[in-house]
């Protein structure tokens, strides 16, 4: 059985017993849900940006979800979400399973399938009512690397005077399966690991963050035929330069002020790698907002820079039409890998109309670099990898 089967039929036990118990002992459970409605379009028909064409779309970012929390005692309790998304490249399911143990105030313990506790809103990257924008900058957080595990973590909450200081360690592993140009990739991570510091003063906020993962696995059957061709004619090496199966990691750095009159936050992040094939990232982004009323008006600057490792192509030329074919096969495989240096500016607006009802608009200005990807699905090549994206949200919690 499936890791996904194991947690549906978790997830299908935990009801009957809580549905069983709910007459009874509805002070437990406790039901809960968010829901978003997104529309956006790009104004160019050369490309598509995170599923987005130059039609109004309604299908990439609308989500609902489920979650129901069952207190068996003050101390240990039992979470599950259930999320459904529009999203053809994200599946529908169980978001997060896990047991809840806190022994004291100051500490808590989590068991089972988590999210990856990285970014700031890693937590709640879902419930588009918990942060200013349609889209947390793209930068980060379409990019950060294993957006949930399987495992467990620690909390533990100082206080020190005036001082909050929250420390979290996590263990797991990790398994998914992604879309890199419209390719299905399998990863795979028997070990994940990392912590969190986050220091809070008053408005202020600082965090600082990394993830680990000591060995990368990955399976892209598209490219499996060729790799095994390149073994066959004597290039092992070659061969193994683009395979994924080695370290990588992420350092994080955030920082927040915000004085119920207007806010400044921004969040630095660099991914490194010992693939040959994965580049090395550098993003960050700079958010200020000025709150009028119930509306909220932000202006974000957003900026990546990847730098990809080509790998050498050692096959040499002329000798016969096989080697010919092989080693133009290496030079699309090295233009695969996307590189994604992407500026952006985005300017935006979120009403409050009620306290669990919240609409936005943004329009972003996509300043992306020719001849890299930038984000972008290209469909013709002529595209100078410059657009618009506009988008409108309704944001609801229940």
């Amino acid at each position: 059985m499936t890791n996904f089967k194991l947690l549906i039929a978790l997830t299908a036990a935990a009801a009957m017993v809580l549905s069983s118990q709910a007459a009874g002992e509805t002070d437990k459970l406790e039901l809960s849900g968010f829901a978003r409605v997104v529309g956006g379009f790009v104004d160019t028909d050369k490309a598509t940006y995170e599923g987005y064409d130059d039609n109004v779309s309604f299908s990439e970012k609308s989500l609902i979800a489920v979650q129901a929390d069952y207190n068996f005692s003050s101390t240990l309790s039992a979470s599950v979400q259930l999320l459904l998304h529009t999203d053809e490249d994200r599946e529908s399911g169980v978001e997060w399973l896990y047991l809840t143990y806190t022994p004291t105030e100051e500490i808590q313990f989590n068991v089972g399938r988590l999210r990856t506790p990285f970014l700031k809103y890693s937590d709640v990257i879902d419930v588009g009512f918990a942060y200013p924008w349609v889209n947390a900058p793209q930068q980060l957080y379409s990019s950060y690397m294993f957006s949930q595990y399987e495992g467990a973590n620690a909390r533990y909450r100082a206080n020190i005077g005036d001082f909050i200081v929250d420390f979290e360690a996590y263990y797991g592993r990790y398994e998914d399966s992604l879309v890199s140009s419209g390719i299905d990739v399998e990863v795979e991570l028997d070990q994940l690991f990392g912590g969190v510091i986050e220091v809070n003063y008053g408005g202020l906020q600082l965090r600082t963050a990394t993830i680990n993962g000591p060995k990368v696995e990955t399976t892209i059957d598209e490219i499996a035929p060729f790799l095994q061709g390149l073994r066959a004619a004597g290039f092992e090496q070659l061969a193994e330069k683009f395979e994924i199966n080695d370290s990588a990691r992420a350092f994080l750095l955030g920082a927040s002020y915000d004085t119920l009159n207007w806010y400044m936050s921004g969040e630095w992040m660099k991914v490194s790698s010992d693939i040959d094939v994965l580049a090395n990232l550098e993003s960050f982004y700079i958010s200020y907002g000025y709150y009028y009323d119930s509306v909220l008006f932000h202006l974000t600057y957003a900026s990546s820079n990847q730098s990809l490792n080509t790998i050498e192509n050692t096959i040499p030329p002329g000798i016969s039409p096989e080697l010919d074919e092989l080693r133009f096969g290496v030079d699309i495989l090295n233009s695969f890998f996307p590189t994604d240096d992407l500026d952006t500016w985005t300017l935006g607006a979120r009403w409050d109309v009620k306290t669990n009802v919240a609409l936005k608009a943004e329009v972003s200005l996509l300043d992306g670099k020719q001849g890299k990807t930038s984000f972008f699905d290209i469909q013709d090549e002529t595209f100078d990898r410059n657009a618009m994206l506009y988008q409108l949200a309704l944001e609801w919690v229940f």
